[in-house]
């Protein structure tokens, strides 16, 4: 992506995440990067077209630590393990982007909004069948794969709300304690994914 239209983006994410999706005004954003209104849309369609942009700037970074993590194989323990600790530092990193995806992603028209679902649900999809493959190896307890990854989702993603970078843990230390609190909730007794405890641990 060029500079300008990068600046464009970043500073309608911080506007967005400050004033709300509609408190915003192209104006608002122009005036954030030192633009005419007008010449604004030399760089972008609409103010739609940013937050679009945002949306799926984060799917595919939540998608593209999955595919990291599936092609270093490892046991789905580990894997489960890995991806938990990507998911918050993912968040962590890019708190500002997650905050206008959960908080203002209800704005984007419905075809928009459709595109993200999508990506959402793929990657959602994608968590659950690595948890029931753990299931179904006795790795993981015989818990329902979809309620244990919407519980998942549901601790890393509140993160949005809470984490701090001032804050008393950094982001491996967090995504440690999920890992510890989440993941170690599901292993099979003397399964095998008991490798994939937190460094240092006793078991």
């Amino acid at each position: 992506m060029a500079s300008r239209e990068q600046e464009i983006l970043d500073a309608a994410r911080k506007l967005f995440r400050q004033k709300g999706y509609y408190a915003t005004t192209m104006q608002d954003i122009a005036e954030a990067v030192g633009l005419q209104k007008a010449s604004l849309y030399h760089y972008i369609r609409s103010k739609e077209a940013l937050l679009l942009q945002i949306a799926g700037e984060t799917m595919r970074l939540f998608h593209a630590e999955l595919d990291r993590i599936e092609a270093a194989g490892g046991s789905v323990a580990q894997q489960l393990a890995a991806a938990i600790r990507a998911h918050v530092k993912v968040v962590a990193e890019h708190q500002e982007t997650l905050t206008v995806l959960f908080r203002e992603s209800h704005a984007l028209p419905p075809e928009h909004a459709e595109k993200v679902r999508g990506e959402t649900g793929r990657y959602t999809r994608r968590l659950t069948e690595l948890i029931a493959r753990g299931v179904a190896a006795s790795e993981l307890r015989p818990v329902d794969p979809g309620a244990a990854c919407l519980a998942i989702l549901g601790a890393c993603n509140w993160m949005y709300r809470w984490y701090s970078a001032d804050g008393r843990l950094t982001p491996q230390q967090i995504g440690d304690q999920f890992v510890e609190v989440i993941l170690h909730g599901l292993l099979a007794p003397g399964g095998a994914g008991r490798q994939a405890r937190t460094p240092g641990r006793a078991p």
